[in-house]
């Protein structure tokens, strides 16, 4: 294999690489998974695609190494290949969000109509939870909180949210999170929690970032 040849066969496999992942519902379906495991049917309950189509997108990103599947009985459950394609996909949505105008521009207008612009990092919350002034809350579904959840925080899906807030307090600002920069049901805790006279903030970031941010710690 001659220079040319080399080069050629290395960028075709990185295309293909970048290809799978140009599809907005593989993306999304990339989001869920980076939750934990979730059988096909749970993916296609999250994302509205059909069995077919969620299957096709499946089967595309496993050929492509960035998920694994594992059968049970009637079911097929899959999840990411790894933490470092995590991360991964994390930096490019960062990367994004800073470089990209109008991504920018859309995140800050979904976060404007629902109150949650002065969100908070997650350095700050680490501070905030060693203070012990904050309530920490969960508002991804029950099934995603128990596959991992943020240390401290207590699982209020946003289908429970409004028949509890008689059970918080006003006194302490409670911070909401979700499935990362890209879920909404932060944005629309953090709206329904401000309307009801709370301190409220969403985390910027979600379960997976932190999750990252945990193993980064202990390299």
């Amino acid at each position: 294999m001659n220079g040319r040849e080399f080069k050629n066969a290395m960028y075709d496999g990185l295309a293909k690489l970048m290809k799978a992942l140009a599809n907005p519902a593989r993306l999304e379906i990339i989001e869920m998974l980076s939750q934990g495991e979730k059988s096909v049917e749970s993916i296609v309950n999250t994302t509205n695609l059909s069995i077919a189509n969620a299957s096709q997108h499946l089967q595309v990103l496993k050929q492509n190494n960035i998920v694994k599947s594992r059968k049970e009985g009637h079911y097929v459950y899959y999840s990411l290949v790894n933490d470092d394609f995590m991360a991964l996909y994390q930096q490019i949505s960062k990367y994004a969000i800073s470089e990209i105008a109008e991504l920018e521009r859309t995140l800050n207008r979904q976060r404007e109509d629902n109150y949650a612009m002065n969100s908070v990092s997650l350095n700050e919350l680490e501070v905030m939870i060693q203070n012990e002034n904050v309530l920490l809350m969960d508002v991804r579904p029950i099934s995603e909180y128990e596959l991992g959840h943020i240390t401290g925080a207590i699982s209020v899906s946003m289908k429970e949210l409004l028949c509890c807030l008689k059970d918080f307090s006003k006194e302490n600002e409670i911070i909401a999170y979700c499935r990362g920069p890209f879920c909404v049901l932060a944005d629309e805790a953090v709206k329904i929690l401000t309307e009801n006279g709370f301190k409220v903030r969403r985390l910027d970031e979600g379960y997976p970032e932190w999750k990252i941010n945990q193993l980064e710690k202990n390299q």
